[in-house]
């Protein structure tokens, strides 16, 4: 098999169209794996002229595998799931990766349509926050960001079975 059917091979399809998201969250999910999403490296290499910082940790190039997989603030929400679970993972280096990665922990899950919809409630939640201060110059601390990831979490759990509302103590417990 040449690289490139290699690629098509292990192209994460299911973990990013199949996961219970609303349609523009999957969208962005499938930019974040093509390296394709508006960050500053990107930017960049279109042509404008940016400083090249993370608008969250402030520390070094933004970049997309930067923001949604190693930016201290990220790491944050990372560890929420973690650390609940009581796994061990180490951070992949791309976003497919981080995707096939998380899809392969599935067993630790009680409930895997839950289970799969974390990584994209995570780079959402980041893209916001990231995207507040860029443009609204408002920023939330790590406490506010963990709770917009929880709650988010919990909303988009909830959607799965409309007909049963569940606790945010039993959506983190499901996972």
């Amino acid at each position: 098999m040449n690289q490139s059917n290699q690629q098509i091979a292990n192209w994460p399809w299911k973990q990013i169209w199949r996961i219970k998201v609303p349609h523009k969250v999957s969208i962005f999910v499938w930019l974040l794996a093509k390296e394709a999403t508006l960050t500053v490296d990107n930017l960049m290499s279109r042509g404008m002229t940016l400083c090249s910082r993370c608008f969250l940790c402030k520390e070094t190039a933004e970049t997309v595998n930067h923001l949604f997989l190693h930016c201290p603030f990220t790491a944050h929400l990372w560890r929420i799931i973690i650390n609940l679970k009581g796994i061990a993972w180490t951070m992949p280096g791309k976003i497919t990766e981080a995707l096939s990665s998380w899809e392969g922990m599935c067993s630790h899950a009680k409930d895997r349509s839950r289970w799969r919809i974390v990584p994209a409630c995570i780079w959402w939640t980041i893209w916001k926050e990231r995207n507040s201060r860029c443009f609204e110059s408002l920023e939330n601390d790590v406490q506010k960001i963990k709770l917009n990831f929880i709650l988010l979490l919990c909303f988009w759990c909830n959607q799965i079975y409309s007909n049963d509302t569940v606790s945010i103590i039993d959506v983190l417990d499901s996972l």
